[in-house]
């Protein structure tokens, strides 16, 4: 625990805890070993300033004493602005106690329930004497295994914390599978079932911390079997001041973990970059920022998978639904010859030869003239006419216009 803390016990609300007397002796003897300071507020809660200078303030089972509205006010204003605060109620909470702490209590997002907690199976002598040994994973639960919670009332974590950022309420330890309680209805005493109800809760409120539970006697010394030196009750009480004192920090347990490098080089760059004083301090951040916001991440990691994995099945079938071009040719194809092609052959040739040359042929006339009605001539003929005449009889196969012209006029 930190050295210069104070404990700020409440003495002006008639509460249970007196250090003078016998009854608390272990308790006492364990604040001192602690290295705590402790001090007694008898004025009641006056002032923030007044409070400031307790880093833990304690309200421990008050009765027949209620808390005023500016008392409420001042300590509400206090753990907000980093204080700690206590708080402790027992059997029958505020109904059998005959006090107002719920009007505190509510401030920070819980209320003590007018009931007493039992078990038909596990406990220590009589069955309003639980043993508890459902605990959820904190600072708080480090290392108990049971606790006895004697005569104690149970909390009731209010819904209104859901939609509020600034406040974290958590409920540490449970009730047992057999736990059923005597619940005052407002009218009548009954009897119902009730197991894994919230029997301790911590909270973080703004700036500040408080724990609240129902058991005023885990601090008692007079009964070994149940009261602070019972099973790991004095664990317990140890691990609430660690943390309400900032003795428990953000190291927590030192762990090795294979991380990725492409991460590990990213986190040492943002560590110098931004001037974090511990790699573990940018890891704690974000796995805290993880686990508040744990399930939206999880199912924005889902819905974007299910979407990549939607468009992943759309293109494979738009890429079998697209018609596959043909790439193999089974014949040479035959080039498509033109006028404008020939007329440019023959210029480059004239440049080369320095002659003149002219087409001889109508490619148009060929190309388009279907009714042309064909020739007969004879191989001794297409010799005669490339004899006299310095062009060819037949180009492509065809016979060509001069050709034909020669055979119109020897005919």
């Amino acid at each position: 625990m930190p050295d210069k803390a104070i404990i700020g016990l409440d003495y002006s609300h008639n509460n249970i805890l007196i250090l003078e007397t016998s009854s608390f002796t272990d308790f006492t003897q364990f604040l001192f070993t602690s290295g705590l300071k402790v001090g007694k507020i008898q004025n009641g809660f006056e002032s923030v300033k007044d409070l400031k200078k307790y880093s833990v303030t304690v309200l421990s089972s008050p009765k027949n004493a209620k808390l005023t509205p500016n008392e409420i006010e001042v300590l509400e204003t206090y753990v907000k602005t980093g204080g700690s605060l206590l708080m402790t109620s027992s059997s029958g909470g505020d109904n059998t106690n005959n006090t107002n702490l719920n009007e505190l209590a509510r401030k920070f997002g819980f209320e003590f329930v007018s009931d007493e907690i039992n078990d038909s199976v596990n406990y220590v002598s009589i069955q309003k004497r639980p043993i508890i040994s459902k605990f959820i994973p904190h600072g708080i639960t480090e290392q108990i295994n049971k606790i006895v919670f004697s005569s104690s009332c149970s909390t009731h974590i209010l819904d209104f914390i859901e939609s509020n950022k600034d406040i974290k309420v958590e409920g540490l330890l449970m009730s047992g599978l057999n736990a059923w309680h005597k619940l005052y209805d407002g009218e009548n005493w009954i009897e119902e079932d009730c197991p894994k109800i919230p029997l301790l809760v911590a909270v973080e409120y703004y700036e500040g911390k408080v724990v609240a539970f129902g058991n005023g006697s885990i601090f008692s010394s007079l009964a070994k079997e149940y009261g602070f030196t019972a099973l790991d009750n004095d664990i317990l009480i140890s691990n609430i001041f660690n943390w309400l004192s900032g003795g428990i920090g953000s190291e927590g347990k030192p762990v090795s973990i294979d991380l990725n490098l492409e991460l590990f080089y990213w986190a040492e760059n943002i560590i110098k970059k931004d001037k974090w004083d511990k790699f573990s301090d940018l890891i704690n951040v974000s796995l805290k920022y993880f686990k508040d916001n744990y399930n939206r991440i999880i199912e924005g990691i889902r819905k974007e998978k299910k979407e990549k994995l939607k468009r992943s099945k759309a293109y494979k079938k738009k890429i079998d639904e697209k018609p596959k071009e043909e790439t193999i040719l089974d014949k040479i194809p035959i080039p498509e010859r033109k006028k404008e092609d020939l007329e440019d052959i023959m210029s480059a040739l004239g440049e080369i030869t320095g002659e003149k040359y002219e087409i001889s042929i109508d490619i148009k006339e060929e190309e388009t003239d279907i009714s042309m009605p064909s020739f007969n001539f004879k191989m001794e003929e297409i010799e005669e006419f490339e004899k006299g005449y310095p062009k060819k009889a037949i180009w492509h196969g065809k016979p060509t216009k001069a050709f034909k012209d020669w055979l119109n006029k020897k005919s």
